[in-house]
């Protein structure tokens, strides 16, 4: 019983973590009632049902567009990510601890998939409050402020070759990723840090072989031209608090 109420719990978070996806780029604000991203209409209840909602109008809006399937699956991985969460750790301090990082990690991943944009006033305010609170997940402050230190040079190298490598058209690795790198490590500390980074940088390397090898048999297919590389990390994290823990 308090598996599904920790379920139903994280896919009520899910469904708020939505409005801040979809709200924060487009309108600049998260007051009001949600509307519809396709027609502007504001949403009858049954809509904002987790996962019911997009079920109940066939992933489409009332003019026929399609509505994106990432807002149910944000509500899943939400909901999936605390049950597994509260398995391990049971309601202690390090649950809400993670949670917090897997909220954060989550909004950031998705507004990159749909944006290509890092807020940085999310992730750098995450990470104080991951350098205040990463105790209660039973870190030292010496490690987690290595781990943002070291997560933070490293991935200004990254940013750093990016430029140079590409200089004529936009880099793959960006500024925003560098502000990720830096929370993360903030988040799981040094100790933690190259397993955690590990999970996020093999899937994005499968994906961009793929792309890869795809562009090679079929010359003209259409194929992205942008790889999320900091949702792929955002996912790699919380695969590996999830699995592994801290």
């Amino acid at each position: 019983m308090q598996f599904l109420l920790v379920f139903i719990g994280g896919l009520v978070l899910g469904a708020l973590l939505n409005v801040v996806i979809i709200r924060l780029p487009r309108e600049k604000r998260l007051l009001g009632w949600p509307r519809c991203t396709r027609t502007g209409e504001p949403l009858a209840w049954l809509n904002l049902l987790p996962m019911i909602g997009w079920a109940l109008q066939g992933g489409r809006a009332r003019n026929g567009k399609r509505l994106h399937w990432i807002y149910p699956l944000i509500e899943a991985l939400t909901a999936t990510t605390l049950t597994l969460l509260y398995a391990r750790y049971g309601f202690s301090p390090a649950f809400f601890y993670l949670t917090f990082v897997s909220v954060v990690l989550i909004i950031t991943g998705a507004i990159d998939w749909l944006h290509r944009f890092i807020y940085t006033f999310i992730i750098l305010g995450a990470t104080v409050l991951a350098l205040v609170f990463g105790r209660l997940a039973g870190m030292n402050l010496i490690d987690v402020a290595l781990g943002a230190l070291v997560a933070g040079g490293v991935f200004t190298i990254f940013f750093m070759l990016a430029r140079v490598m590409f200089p004529g058209a936009g880099a793959p690795f960006g500024l925003g990723d560098v502000y990720l790198g830096i929370f993360i490590g903030a988040a799981v500390g040094l100790g933690h840090l190259a397993s955690a980074l590990f999970y996020g940088m093999l899937m994005a390397g499968i994906v961009a072989a793929g792309i890869i090898v795809a562009r090679r048999l079929q010359p003209g297919r259409p194929l992205p031209q942008y790889l999320s590389y900091g949702t792929y990390l955002c996912l790699g994290v919380i695969v590996y608090t999830v699995a592994w823990g801290l």
